[in-house]
């Protein structure tokens, strides 16, 4: 054969028809973007690591080929090892639902296509729901991705452990995963490490959902959403009737809110409680509710755990004198006062909130570390936020569209500067008149921007659908308890030279994913050498 004609021939090849092509079920990292139009990968098995009382994800992608795939089902087995057995049921699957991004979001590079990224669980699902869990068809030529969450039970011995997820297609087999498990020898606390406050709960649910934010019915759904963000240790910003009543003739009453509270406190580990500011326009009347609340706290030893949210976003002297005042009147009751601004003021002429503010909250692309140094020593606490895509673009996004490592970089940083917490404005924006399931966009321009849960009716749920982006949020706050856990074993020291390797500052981050994997595992070895 001539070299004309195999050239040509090879030509031809690289445009086949998609008949041509066979399905292909391979593995993808939680930390890259598989679209529907991603080419297949060749890693055919998993290999992952976890401690006991964590979670672990991987991916499982079906790929169609010449045709299209009907019925696509995924089933994973338990996971055995010469040192016992992990249940299946601790192998939890859902099925990725895919967002056409029509056009990226405000900095993104990345191309316009269909991203996963809310998440159906296949158990509880309702099969005639809009989104169904399972019979998942798969377009030929594309791509349907699964997510597998492994939980490693507190009881697990360390060592090896192996199991399988399969997938079959019209009842036929399609392929199946090895899935290799290293159960590390040592245990995540349930105690949560960064504090948080993950907004939009409460009312702004019950007004999204159309309930009676004071109905049974409400408190119901309501309590399945607190639980899916707390088994993400996240902390929500509402947490349900845990407030106790007060008068200023009989003081405090937690008759009806006072055994919530402390489950919430006690058996949930809630290490974040943002206290109403009721009252705020009778001065008088706000100090004695704050001091007998307070006294509450205090006799209950929670005090530290409570703050009061201050002006949003303090921008003009007019707001600036606000947060003083605020400061002011809650300052006698020793409940710490947070404020999302930097430490720096950000005009003079403003004046400056010393005094006023416990806990700062700084965007990321405002931090000012020499500020918060002195704000530190003082004995003030920092936290962090994002929103929109603010600041000069080199801070991590946390649209869709952007890379899942920006998801973990953050927490690292705020190891760096010593910062305890972190405060996201909402999970739950389901804008005004469009729907969060195919345009979950803010301003037409963020792509999930205030959204990280699903409303779950269409997906036959009762509670929220989680997103990719909250499990890449929780793969982050475990790596905060890694380097928790490291620094109490009197390690410390190591711990910043492994995280000043990988997050400088939020401007100045490692973009590898394989960085923060390889740093985990010197976290790993810092816990429990070999």
């Amino acid at each position: 054969m001539s070299r004309m004609v195999l050239s040509l021939l090879v030509g031809l090849a690289g445009l086949c028809p998609a008949w041509s092509q066979e399905p292909v079920v391979w593995v993808a990292s939680p930390w890259q973007h598989v679209l529907r139009s991603t080419e297949p990968g060749g890693t055919k098995s998993a290999e992952i690591a976890a401690a006991r009382n964590e979670y672990e994800p991987l991916r499982v992608i079906v790929h169609a080929g010449a045709r299209a795939l009907a019925n696509v089902r995924v089933e994973a087995s338990g996971l055995t090892g010469p040192a016992g057995r992990i249940e299946a049921q601790n192998v939890a699957l859902f099925r990725e639902h895919s967002i056409h991004v029509f056009r990226p979001s405000h900095r993104s590079q990345a191309p316009i296509g269909w991203y996963p990224d809310a998440l159906i669980p296949i158990a509880g699902g309702d099969p005639a729901a809009k989104y169904p869990p399972l019979a998942a068809s798969v377009e030929a030529g594309t791509n349907q991705g699964f997510w597998a969450d492994v939980y490693v039970p507190r009881e697990t011995a360390p060592g090896e452990y192996s199991g399988t997820i399969t997938v079959t297609a019209d009842g036929a087999p399609l392929g199946s995963v090895r899935v290799k498990l290293r159960v590390q020898p040592f245990t995540l606390p349930d105690q949560i490490a960064m504090r948080s406050n993950f907004g939009g709960l409460g009312r702004g649910l019950a007004r999204h959902l159309g309930m009676d934010a004071g109905s049974q019915e409400f408190a119901a759904v309501e309590d399945q959403y607190i639980d899916t963000l707390l088994d993400h240790r996240a902390i929500p910003s509402s947490l349900g009737n845990i407030w106790p009543e007060w008068t200023p003739e009989g003081g405090i009453d937690d008759s009806r809110s006072g055994e919530r509270l402390r489950a919430m406190v006690q058996d949930r580990h809630v290490n974040s409680l943002a206290v109403p500011f009721s009252y705020r326009s009778e001065p008088e009347k706000c100090r004695a509710y704050l001091r007998d609340l307070a006294a509450y706290l205090r006799n209950k030893d929670w005090l530290d755990l409570a703050y009061i949210y201050l002006e949003d976003e303090p921008n003009d002297a007019e707001q600036y004198e606000t947060v003083r005042q605020q400061g002011a009147l809650i300052r006698e009751s020793g409940i710490q006062r947070m404020c999302t601004e930097q430490t720096v003021t950000s005009n003079p002429e403003w004046g400056t909130l010393y005094g006023a503010v416990d806990i700062w909250c700084p965007l990321w692309c405002l931090y000012d570390e020499k500020t918060a140094r002195e704000r530190q020593a003082q004995g003030e606490e920092i936290w962090t936020y994002t929103a929109l895509c603010q600041g000069k673009g080199t801070a991590p996004f946390w649209q869709i569209d952007f890379s899942p490592v920006q998801f973990r970089a953050p927490f690292w940083t705020s190891w760096r500067y010593g910062v305890k917490g972190f405060l996201y404005w909402s999970s739950i924006y389901w804008g005004q008149g469009q729907d969060p399931w195919t345009t979950p966009h803010f301003r037409n321009q963020y792509w999930g921007e205030g959204m990280l849960l699903y409303p779950g009716k269409d997906a036959g749920l009762h509670g929220p659908a989680p997103s990719i982006r909250l499990k890449l949020i929780r793969e982050a706050l475990e790596d905060f308890e890694y380097m928790t856990l490291a620094a109490k074993q009197g390690n410390k020291p190591h711990v910043d030279e492994i995280v000043e390797g990988l997050a400088r500052s939020f401007d100045d981050w490692s973009h590898s994913p394989e960085a923060y994997m390889a740093a985990r595992v010197k976290l790993a070895a810092l816990i429990a050498p070999d």
